[in-house]
């Protein structure tokens, strides 16, 4: 590449430019977004209701 290229895929902040994902990770983590959001949302209610005590006493 020459330095031509090379300024004008710098950005002013010093970062290079990011290509970006493929199809296959970004699904991936929209699964792994999906599962982690479950997980918080059955651990909500499950404190809601008492089941799980956040302060024994």
């Amino acid at each position: 590449m020459t330095d031509d290229d090379d300024e004008r895929l710098a950005r002013p902040d010093g970062h290079r430019y990011d290509a970006p994902e493929s199809d296959d990770s970004r699904i991936s983590k929209e699964w792994a977004y999906a599962v982690l959001g479950l997980l918080v949302l059955v651990l909500l209610v499950l404190v809601a209701t008492g089941t799980v005590r956040i302060f024994p006493g």
